[in-house]
């Protein structure tokens, strides 16, 4: 006998459509809120906006099924289609960082020199363990600005080379003569003292940053730093600079301050690393983006 399929709603196509709009929604909302960065790198926010266009049109593309009569048999297969929007409530933005911490870090391509990484999410919050991080991460240019550099030092046309100051860049004051480090700076300024270290000795900077504690370091000393996202956020990590400070045992963890010091130097298991010293501290209000993101410039 046959069956008239007339009437009939195409429940099929109606799971589609609502899974689809939902994520184009979802997407759009994450973008415009700004949430979308706690996932991924700002520079793929045109990808993301492309990626919601286009489920919109594909949503569009359905509509016609709509229509269509069909016998609906076996519909549980299709919940899958719902799973994208449930991991999207379950797993939320997680703001503030992974707990993850880097001490010292070098930005040269191919040539990590250290990294101390306190995990903060294991039984021993203070444990620091040696680990490396792929250098490819972190491309920051740490080659002369001439391509036709030769092994005696000298450029092609016998003139000898003279390295340029990394520290010139940062040019902004505050009041009171202080080099300020935007948000924007920071990641590059952060591997780039680390990289040359001689061109900052001895400057004075200030910074918003967050506290991070380590057992590693002593008793009047924290790490002044923040979360820096080089692609995702697979690739967090807490980036700070040693900060010699009275006020150490009186700070919390992750509390965000504006610090104000000077750079010097200070051995850490024997390698030469930056330290902030006679360094001024004042709470302050977490920045609208808690996370800075890898740009070189």
């Amino acid at each position: 006998m046959a069956i008239n399929m007339r009437g009939n709603k195409n429940l099929e196509i109606y799971m589609k459509l609502f899974t689809v709009i939902a994520l184009a929604l979802f997407l759009v909302y994450e973008l415009l809120s700004g949430k979308v960065y706690y996932y991924v790198h700002p520079r793929y926010k045109y990808g993301i906006w492309f990626a919601a266009i286009a489920l919109f049109v594909f949503a569009f593309s359905m509509i016609g099924e709509l229509k269509k009569g069909r016998h609906n048999s076996g519909l549980k297969r299709y919940l899958i289609y719902l799973l994208p929007i449930l991991l999207a409530f379950l797993f939320p933005d997680i703001e503030g960082g992974n707990g993850n911490v880097a001490i010292a870090q070098s930005s040269r391509g191919g040539n990590s020199l250290y990294e101390n990484t306190v995990d903060k999410t294991d039984n021993d919050p203070g444990a620091v363990s040696d680990s490396t991080q792929d250098s490819g991460s972190i491309t920051g240019d740490s080659t002369q600005d001439s391509e036709n550099i030769t092994s005696d030092g000298t450029d092609d046309t016998g003139g000898a080379v003279i390295e340029k100051d990394r520290s010139l860049k940062y040019k902004n004051k505050t009041s009171d003569g202080a080099i300020l480090i935007t948000d924007d700076e920071f990641s590059c300024w952060y591997f780039e003292l680390f990289d040359y270290l001689k061109d900052f000795k001895g400057k004075r900077y200030q910074f918003t940053a967050q506290v991070f504690t380590s057992d590693e370091l002593k008793a009047d000393q924290f790490l002044a730093g923040r979360y820096i996202m080089t692609c995702c956020a697979v690739d967090l990590m807490g980036y700070g600079i040693i900060t010699d400070s009275t006020l150490s045992s009186k700070l919390k963890e992750n509390e965000w301050i504006t610090v104000t010091g000077t750079i010097g130097e200070y051995n850490y298991k024997g390698t030469k690393v930056p330290l902030l010293k006679d360094a001024v501290i004042s709470k302050t209000k977490a920045p609208k983006e808690e996370y800075v993101y890898y740009y070189y410039y």
